[in-house]
């Protein structure tokens, strides 16, 4: 009976998969109605330059750090993220992911942690010059060291005042793009931000500050020339209204889109859709759990309209992997599973 079954519940899963693919190609957003995903610009980031006057900062350059410089000071980035009003009080989160662009490293492999910062700061007007790395002087209303608030408020701690939650971690080493997904402490502090009940005071990032030798990491600011390179969270959730279609459609990002790949899970290889209103160039590139990219499957111009490229893992294990859409509209990415 077994091998009699067998051919009908393969017929029937191709159908089925058939189906599928025609009603999300023919009236994507019926299927996807009540799912969404937006992304979050920085709005405000600085660089902590270790120093006991506390008299050393950078707002407004185009890089952020972490790591130890040359001389063994180390160095942290403080982001704060607009949340903006497109995400509904009462939507559920599903996933969060936040997006970086390093551009100069030096040394291995290191872990980045990201952690809630606890008190207010501001971004003042400082802008070191060149590379960036040893910051500039202090101006009034800047993060530093040991000011919150330079030259008046002081922070509790020097180095900043975070809490002991990872929201994101990751292994970090060459250059190129790294998305690490939110932990489950992030998802509950981003609620409670956009509901009020705890102050927006952003997120700090440090790297291994345990090295003996210099672990320089170097990312585009919110003011990096290259808009697609700045800091972005991207935020999938559901929509609980399912009467508000109308307004949910206003909110779907129609300058660019990212499909579920398909199949998923898959094995060795799957299809993975984009769509572009205007024609630009893009990259499509594969991360692992870790967030280091394995495969970049696109980096060229391509046309307005539906694109599909196939992804063939033949070479990869099995795991969790992230695929990422990075246009001069922003960055999408979702994730997918490798079973073999």
């Amino acid at each position: 009976m077994k091998n009699i079954a067998r051919p009908h519940q393969s017929t029937l899963y191709l159908l089925t998969c058939a189906l599928f693919m025609v009603f999300t190609i023919f009236n994507p957003f019926k299927l996807y109605a009540q799912n969404f995903d937006i992304i979050l610009n920085a709005t405000d980031d600085a660089t902590l330059y270790e120093s006991s006057q506390g008299n050393i900062a950078n707002s407004k350059g185009q890089y952020i750090f972490i790591g130890k410089t040359n001389n063994g000071d180390l160095r942290r980035t403080l982001i704060r993220f607009n949340l903006g009003t497109e995400i509904p009080s009462d939507a559920t989160i599903d996933s969060v992911f936040l997006s970086l662009s390093m551009n100069k490293t030096q040394n291995a492999a290191q872990d980045l942690r990201i952690y809630p910062v606890l008190g207010a700061w501001a971004e003042g007007s400082s802008d070191a010059s060149a590379n960036e790395g040893k910051g500039t002087s202090a101006t009034e209303g800047d993060p530093t060291w040991t000011y919150r608030v330079y030259p008046d408020t002081l922070w509790n701690n020097e180095g900043g005042d975070i809490g002991e939650e990872i929201l994101f971690e990751g292994s970090i080493q060459g250059s190129g793009s790294y998305s690490l997904k939110g932990t489950d402490d992030f998802i509950t502090l981003f609620d409670q931000w956009r509901k009020g009940d705890m102050p927006n005071y952003g997120v700090m990032l440090i790297g291994n500050e345990d090295s003996q030798n210099r672990s320089s990491k170097r990312f585009a600011s919110s003011q990096f020339s290259g808009s697609a390179n700045r800091p972005g969270l991207t935020v999938y959730g559901t929509y609980n209204n399912s009467t508000n279609s109308e307004e949910e459609a206003k909110l779907q990002k129609m300058s660019f889109s990212l499909a579920p790949n398909y199949p998923n899970p898959f094995n060795p290889s799957t299809n993975i859709a984009f769509t572009l209103a205007q024609a630009e160039r893009v990259e499509l590139t594969v991360y692992n759990q870790l967030g280091m990219p394995v495969q970049k499957l696109l980096q060229e111009y391509r046309n307005a309209g539906t694109h599909s490229i196939l992804f063939d893992a033949a070479n990869l294990p099995s795991g969790l992997y992230f695929y990422q859409l990075k246009t001069s509209n922003g960055t999408l990415t979702r994730s997918m599973s490798l079973i073999k």
